[in-house]
C-alpha cells in the first residue's frame, strides 16, 4: 500500500490557510490490498511559501479487512516554522481493489475519503479511480483521478477535480526512482521521488519515500520537500 504523498496547501491573500482537505493529500495510491495487513504511517511535507516554510504532518493507522477492502484513519496537522503543531483535521478512507493484480492489462481500484475539520467548519468528501499498469522494461505507471466536494461555513462550497500520476523504475526493492505529477485546483507540481521497501521479518516490512516537488505555476510553492515512512505487519 505504497502511498504518502504530496500535500497541497497554499497561503491565500491575508495569510489565511486553505482547507487541509487539499493540504493532506497522501500522494499516489496503488490499487492493491493485502488481507489482514496492518500499517502505521507517518509523513512530513515542508513547503516553501515565499521565504516562509510550513510543515504538514499526517499520521495514520490502517487495516485490511478482506483481500479487496481496507480502511485507514488519519490525523492531519500543520505548523509554521518554529511554531507548535496544530491538528487541523481527521480523515477516514476506504480502498477497494476491483481486479486481481495481473488479471487484466491494467489493475483497478476505488478510493473513498471523508475528512472533518477539527479547528474550523471545513469538511470534504472525495471519490476516485486508482489505476496501475506494468509497461515493461521494469517501468510501472500509476494514476489517480478524483472528484472532491468541499463544504462548511468556513469555506466556499465547491466541487474540485484532482489528478496524481507516477512513473516508477523497479531497479531494486530498496531503491526505486520515480517521477510524480500532481494537478488540482491549488497545486500543479512535478518532481523526482525515491522509494524503497525493506523486509525485516516474515510478513513485516518498512516502506519509505523521499522526494522534491517543483511548482509548475505561480500559485504553487517553488519547492516542496516530502518524507514518509510506513511500517506494515
Amino acid at each position: 500500500m505504497r502511498k504518502f504523498l504530496i500535500s497541497g496547501m497554499a497561503i491565500a491573500a491575508g495569510q489565511m490557510f486553505l482547507p487541509l482537505a487539499n493540504a493532506g493529500t497522501p500522494g499516489v495510491y496503488h490499487p492493491y490490498v493485502n488481507q489482514a495487513e496492518r500499517e502505521i504511517e507517518y509523513g512530513l511535507v515542508r513547503r516553501d511559501l515565499g521565504g516562509d516554510a510550513v510543515n504538514l504532518q499526517r499520521a495514520s493507522f490502517g487495516y485490511s479487512w478482506t483481500d479487496n477492502l481496507a480502511t485507514e484513519f488519519y490525523v492531519l496537522s500543520e505548523f509554521p516554522t518554529h511554531d507548535q503543531a496544530r491538528a487541523r483535521a481527521v480523515e477516514v478512507e476506504v480502498r477497494w481493489q476491483l481486479t486481481e493484480q495481473g488479471e487484466y492489462a491494467s489493475d483497478w481500484g476505488l478510493l473513498f475519503e471523508a475528512e472533518i475539520g477539527t479547528d474550523t467548519d471545513r469538511h470534504a468528501l472525495a471519490a476516485g479511480v486508482l489505476w496501475e499498469k506494468e509497461l515493461g522494461h521494469r517501468f510501472v505507471a500509476a494514476a489517480n483521478a478524483l472528484v472532491e466536494v468541499e463544504f462548511g461555513s468556513a469555506i466556499e462550497n465547491e466541487i474540485e477535480t484532482e489528478f496524481r500520476g507516477q512513473l516508477r523504475y523497479l531497479k531494486h526493492p530498496l531503491f526505486e526512482p520515480a517521477i510524480e505529477l500532481y494537478s488540482d485546483d491549488i497545486d500543479k507540481a512535478i518532481g523526482p521521488v525515491v522509494l524503497g521497501t525493506a523486509r525485516i521479518a516474515e510478513g513485516r516490512k518498512i516502506h519509505w519515500e523521499a522526494g522534491m516537488l517543483f511548482g509548475l505555476d505561480r500559485a504553487t510553492p517553488d519547492r516542496s520537500l516530502r518524507l514518509g515512512i510506513e511500517f506494515e505487519f
